[in-house]
């Protein structure tokens, strides 16, 4: 295997011309860089990476934070931040806090990819309070956060405007002549599940309709927890004619456990769902929901990370809007 001696022999250069080369730390020549580059495709060299990072003291690594790993959400999230790295030869390492019950147990899976040599982190946290999230960025500047609003880290939250989401959805209700509605929340302990339950309900108020309390059942994170859920909620028989739910994972279960008792969908009962993931097409009915632009704001927020990171100066939104997406698990009252 080639060594950076070899390329300097080869090139007529010294090993330090070629070190600097390699690492794009120092000046270098015109022609002393042809010859290096020139005897590199020769030998076939392959810098070592980690040589290349003590001379740099960059990584190329970039930490993603993902509270969990169940369900197509975050799947989505880590595959467009994957994608836009590469673009730019950078790579990821993923830390995952399903087991965390506590922000201490958070921070440390926190710290874990500091101690990995990252040179910036993603987070999605939407369960974390801003003083914690604070105090994590004074920890670590080259940081950026995903689906959560915080002032104190204005420029470096990016968000969907769930408020906004929450509103259409109890638009698309209203209009197809639903009044007796009821609401599967997200965790409501989550900023983004508060957000679009606060607007639906306000909205839905504004339209002139209620919703009961006793017709509102907050959300689990689990399969298995929403299952059970889903469950005991139909087990209520409520008197309604649509159902909201916060996220799709939990549309999903509502529409086999519909169908499971004989209910059929939208005939009996309209299903609306939240986030538009990527199986919100292939379920039967094919659903209905609020389209949130999930990999676009991961992508924008890991180019904004990029910029702080490696002063680059790559465009990037922070807000994003969402959208209704109807398909046929909602139909008018009739």
């Amino acid at each position: 295997m080639a060594t950076v001696k070899d390329v300097a022999k080869l090139a007529g250069v010294g090993s330090g011309t070629v070190s600097r080369y390699i690492s794009g730390n120092g000046s270098v020549s015109a022609k002393a860089a042809e010859k290096i580059e020139r005897a590199i495709q020769q030998l076939n060299y392959r810098p070592n990476s980690m040589a290349r990072s003590l001379s740099s003291r960059r990584s190329d690594l970039i930490g993603v934070w993902v509270p969990s790993l169940e369900g197509p959400y975050y799947h989505m999230i880590i595959r467009a931040v994957e994608q836009e790295l590469r673009l730019y030869n950078k790579h990821m390492i993923l830390a995952n806090a399903e087991d965390a019950q506590s922000d201490a147990d958070r921070r440390a899976h926190f710290d874990y990819l500091v101690n990995r040599d990252c040179d910036g982190i993603l987070m999605s946290c939407s369960l974390q309070g801003t003083f914690e999230l604070a105090r994590t960025s004074e920890h670590f500047a080259n940081l950026v956060l995903l689906n959560h609003q915080a002032d104190a880290l204005a420029g470096r939250c990016f968000f969907i405007d769930h408020e906004l989401g929450g509103r259409l959805a109890a638009r698309h209700l209203a209009e197809l002549g639903h009044e007796k509605i009821a609401v599967i929340t997200g965790r409501l302990s989550a900023q983004d599940a508060r957000q679009r339950h606060g607007g639906f309900l306000d909205e839905m108020g504004k339209l002139g309709h209620s919703i009961p309390e006793n017709h509102v059942v907050e959300g689990a994170f689990s399969y298995a927890a929403a299952e059970r859920l889903v469950s005991a909620f139909l087990d209520m028989k409520l008197d309604c004619s649509a159902v909201f739910c916060g996220n799709d994972k939990v549309a999903m279960l509502l529409l086999s456990e519909l169908y499971n008792r004989g209910i059929s969908v939208p005939r009996d009962v309209s299903v609306l769902g939240y986030d538009d993931v990527d199986f919100a097409a292939y379920t039967a009915p094919p659903l209905s929901t609020i389209h949130a632009p999930i990999e676009e704001m991961a992508r924008s927020a890991c180019r904004q990370l990029l910029n702080l990171t490696y002063d680059m100066d790559l465009p990037f939104q922070e807000r994003f809007a969402p959208s209704l997406c109807v398909r046929r698990s909602t139909a008018a009252l009739g």
